[in-house]
């Protein structure tokens, strides 16, 4: 079973990130919800490369505020996960391996592989 090593979750709000994500910071994130087992369920990996609060603020309005959030079996995205790195590559290499264990573009709405850095 995959797993995230990261704090959260979290309220899925500008405030909240604002609270626990520190500006300027590199690391990963994902999106999701809690479902009725109080499982928190991955639907959107991702990460920032010099900014985490404001790629994860950038994902919440790209994946969390459409039609895609209220589809059955994907839940309202409301919560989120995050993680801080220590370097560019390590983040990179955290986001493709959360993005094969949750089964990628099958399961996530995210639907094309990580990106390298630049």
């Amino acid at each position: 079973m995959a797993k995230l090593d990261m704090d959260g979750p979290f309220e899925l709000k500008d405030a909240v990130i604002d609270t626990k994500v520190n500006a300027n910071a590199i690391g990963n994130f994902a999106l999701g919800f809690v479902n009725e087992n109080g499982k928190f369920v991955v639907k959107v990996v991702g990460r920032s490369d010099g900014d985490l609060q404001k790629e994860l603020k950038s994902a919440r309005r790209r994946y969390a505020g459409g039609l895609l959030s209220k589809m059955p079996g994907r839940g309202s995205l409301d919560k989120f996960k995050f993680s801080i790195a220590d370097t560019v590559e390590s983040a990179y290499q955290v986001e493709q391996r959360a993005f094969e264990s949750f089964g990628g573009p099958k399961n996530l709405l995210n639907k094309e592989p990580p990106a390298p850095p630049r």
